[in-house]
């Protein structure tokens, strides 16, 4: 397999770091030039978030010129934050890894909950961490994640063509985006004390703006119904298509301790870099290819869908206690680096080839093969 990441070193050393971030992959013996601490991930993931509400009410508000650019700019922004509150410091807190305080892990697993308009931290803790980290539920049919998908119409067994196929109408399904609403409000209704407080005023904040806000009713829905509950339903799905290789088999001799070893692989962001030396159309060709899909494809599937940590998600499921989870790519090429004390780790290059590779998974799985496995 090519060395995708190493055709980087094309580029000048001083880069190296922001390739590593965008492709989710550090290089050999590569150390991070920043380190976040639990409090300045928070504020920054909650800038983001804030500041992209900010940006996309104001534009829609205003209607100043070029204001749909604005807004473009706000929908990036609060997405890649309500993604980073939910997949990074809500389930960092639900492991009890965010702040090294339970009690405070707790809180601002609420807290990033309520504004995120997600499931409750206790909802989200019951299924993530009382199930799909469980051994003999992760990656079969009772895992969460699993029965969600097969709800969808992902059915085992179906070609990867009507796979694909089903995965386009599930995107462009309203039906799939009111669901999902639906099942976040009931999650947030059942909530109690200041849970349920919390998230009636968020929303009822939302809900006030038509009434005193100029172009109130068009920023509710274009400032916070859409990147925080269409886009982000769309982003969730997305990472769940490519998160593992859903009722794939199992390898025994990957032992009790690396049992998630054979469903899980690196997702990473990047292609590789056209070589030195091709012919001058054949450069020139190569390059605009590369920028493409770095600018149009790569570069927006890590900051809107591929987020935080989740890159190298397959190093959090070997050490799901790590307190290396704000730089999990140096970590993870670290283990490498040292000779990994588990079976070798493996990777996928392209969010869409992450998730075409669960689909052959699943494709190769009748109904009573799944069947058997998840009983096991």
């Amino acid at each position: 397999m090519e060395d995708v990441r190493s055709t980087y070193l094309r580029f000048p050393s001083w880069t190296q770091h922001f390739w590593t971030w965008q492709t989710g992959k550090a290089l050999p013996g590569q150390k991070p030039i920043v380190r976040h601490t639990w409090a300045s991930y928070l504020g920054v993931t909650l800038l983001l978030f804030f500041a992209g509400l900010t940006v996309s009410t104001l534009a829609v508000a205003l209607m100043f010129p070029l204001w749909y650019v604005a807004l473009l700019l706000g929908w990036l922004l609060t997405v890649n934050g309500e993604r980073l509150m939910v997949l990074v410091i809500a389930h960092q807190a639900l492991h009890r890894r965010f702040s090294g305080s339970s009690r405070r892990d707790a809180f601002w697993g609420e807290v990033v909950t309520v504004l995120s308009v997600f499931h409750t931290f206790r909802d989200f803790k019951e299924e993530h961490f009382d199930n799909h980290h469980r051994r003999e539920v992760f990656a079969t049919r009772a895992d969460p994640p699993v029965q969600f998908l097969i709800d969808l119409g992902f059915r085992p067994g179906l070609s990867r063509t009507a796979l694909w196929r089903r995965a386009w109408v599930v995107f462009l399904s309203p039906l799939f985006y009111w669901n999902g609403f639906l099942g976040r409000i009931r999650s947030n209704l059942k909530g109690r004390g200041r849970r349920l407080a919390a998230f009636a005023v968020w929303i009822g904040w939302w809900l006030s703006l038509p009434f005193w806000l100029p172009n109130g009713a068009l920023v509710l829905v274009l400032a916070f119904v859409v990147p925080v509950v269409l886009f982000a339903q769309l982003s969730a799905l997305l990472d769940r298509l490519g998160e593992h290789e859903w009722l794939g088999p199992r390898d025994p001799a990957f032992g009790h301790r690396f049992y998630t070893v054979a469903n899980t692989a690196a997702r990473y962001c990047g292609s590789p870099v056209p070589p030195a030396g091709l012919p001058l159309g054949a450069r020139l060709r190569a390059w605009s290819r590369w920028t493409a899909l770095t600018v149009c494809y790569h570069l927006p599937s890590r900051l809107l869908v591929v987020v935080g940590d989740l890159p190298n998600h397959d190093y959090h499921h070997r050490y799901p206690s790590t307190p290396d989870w704000t730089t999990a790519a140096y970590a993870r090429q670290r283990d490498i680096d040292n000779g990994p004390e588990g079976p070798p780790y493996r990777e996928v290059w392209g969010m869409g080839a992450a998730i075409d590779q669960m689909f052959r998974t699943l494709a190769g799985q009748g109904e009573s093969r799944a069947d058997a496995f998840s009983s096991r």
